[in-house]
């Protein structure tokens, strides 16, 4: 659910941004942004595909750490603060331990990391494109329910 409501959310946003823009785009300009969006989406679901198993696996809880609000927030107003917000959480939080289960699933995890370092810094350079100032409350609800589940919260972040 988690992945397809962040590809929803980045759809959308590559739909504003390219509403808004009129200039001729370059590579490493803000115009470019929405252009190249597919082609980013494209590159974390492969990267996530590679770690998704490994996780599912070893998820063993009922319970979802991603919930209709957050998708929510993603589908709002909020959708770019939220990403932003989630995209932080991933790298700071969630990574660093998901990178401690084996060099194997290591090197996939940081391709993946940077991947989502790229999105991040995109979304922050070209924030005139899209609303990025409000808090979400989804996202600090995620937080706090991947603190309470201590350990087997890497395995339910990198799951979903």
């Amino acid at each position: 659910m988690a992945c397809s409501a962040l590809l929803c959310c980045l759809v959308f946003l590559a739909g504003v941004g390219a509403s808004q823009s009129q200039e001729t785009p370059s590579e490493n300009s803000c115009t470019y942004f929405p252009g190249s969006l597919p082609n980013m989406l494209r590159e974390l679901r492969m990267a996530f595909d590679r770690v998704k198993t490994f996780f599912q696996k070893k998820d063993q809880l009922d319970n979802m750490l991603l919930n209709k609000s957050l998708l929510e927030d993603f589908k709002g107003y909020l959708g770019c603060q939220a990403l932003s917000e989630m995209i932080k959480f991933y790298l700071e939080m969630v990574m660093p331990q998901a990178e401690n289960h084996g060099p194997d699933i290591k090197e996939h995890v940081n391709s993946l990391g940077e991947k989502l370092t790229t999105l991040r810094t995109r979304l922050r350079r070209c924030h005139r494109f899209l609303p990025c100032e409000n808090k979400s409350k989804a996202v600090e609800q995620v937080k706090e329910a991947f603190s309470k589940l201590q350990e087997k919260g890497v395995y339910k972040a990198m799951n979903e």
